[in-house]
């Protein structure tokens, strides 16, 4: 197998069932990985590359008991293998999970195997507690440190790039996985404080860091396009890898689209990423002409 410097584990190309995926060594079946919302089609914050769109594609669960018959029926149609709970934000960035507290610890409890990780927004203290105790595998948080972005992009008045490092603690302090969301080119394409972020990541020893390139989530939305270049991404990657060989790190599946986007993911490979969303054929076809391990996997691409 090819020895990539600093991998200590095999690669793994997530290829979760909220979205097909049809490839010459790998095909998903559809329904194994659910996207649900606990809000339904509303938010309050309407971020600029958003404004709820998002939301229109996953499962609404408002609460427990619909949360444990959306498990339960998945189960049994498509042998469902993981879920990521999320929804809309209020204006301060947050998510009340309350009501699916019960609804999540039952299904941990009757159904053991299967994945649960939770997108929070900001998170204090209590909420933290309620998540451990809920058995959730981990917490998914944003990480955005560029001020104009908080403001003008995420529509977060008052908030500071501080709010997402007391979260982040927050979680730790309680135990909990985290996988902090470095968002690239938040600032019309340019790198502004993502280094740092990396950086802090490891520092609050977060266990994976999602590394993913802002797009308008409809065509319809006026937001500008990224113009972020591959190797500004690759070297952010290879920055995070450089100061960690332990910490799983991943390309999420929220980027623009790129006709040679294989080119970006082996450069990604090359410098030392472990879990790549939705890859390339071209990808594919990389790592096993260079005997790479690797592994298909139905899950989000956190991988915890």
């Amino acid at each position: 197998m090819t020895s990539i410097p600093g991998r200590k584990r095999p690669l793994i190309f997530a290829v979760p069932g909220s979205k097909v995926y049809i490839g010459d060594s790998w095909t998903n079946t559809r329904s194994s990985f659910l996207n649900i919302s606990i809000t339904g089609n509303s938010c309050e914050l309407q971020c600029r590359h958003c404004r709820g769109q998002l939301l229109k594609h996953m499962t609404a669960a408002a609460d427990s008991s619909t949360l444990v018959s959306v498990a339960e029926k998945y189960m049994k149609k498509s042998g469902l293998k993981g879920m990521l709970i999320s929804g809309g934000f209020d204006r301060r960035g947050m998510l009340d999970f309350s009501p699916l507290a019960r609804g999540m610890e039952e299904i941990k409890k009757r159904y053991p195997q299967l994945t649960i990780y939770v997108h929070a927004g900001f998170v204090d203290g209590s909420q933290a507690l309620m998540l451990k105790q809920t058995g959730v595998d981990a917490v998914l948080v944003n990480l955005i440190n560029s001020q104009k972005a908080i403001e003008e992009v995420y529509n977060l008045k008052g908030r500071t790039y501080r709010d997402y490092l007391d979260s982040i603690k927050a979680l730790k302090d309680h135990g909990l996985k985290v996988a902090p969301h470095i968002i690239i080119g938040l600032e019309k394409g340019s790198m502004s404080g993502e280094f740092k972020a990396v950086e802090d990541a490891v520092r609050l020893r977060a266990d994976s860091i999602v590394f993913a390139i802002l797009k308008k989530a409809s065509p319809g939305i006026d937001f500008p396009a990224s113009g972020i270049p591959d190797e500004a991404v690759i070297r952010l990657v290879g920055h995070a890898r450089r100061l960690s060989a332990d910490i799983g790190l991943s390309f999420g599946c929220a980027r623009p689209p790129a006709r040679d986007r294989h080119l970006l993911e082996i450069g990604l490979i090359k410098a030392g990423i472990d879990s790549i969303a939705f890859p390339s054929e071209k990808t594919v076809r990389y790592a096993l002409e260079n005997k790479i391990a690797h592994a298909f996997v139905e899950k989000c691409c956190a991988n915890l």
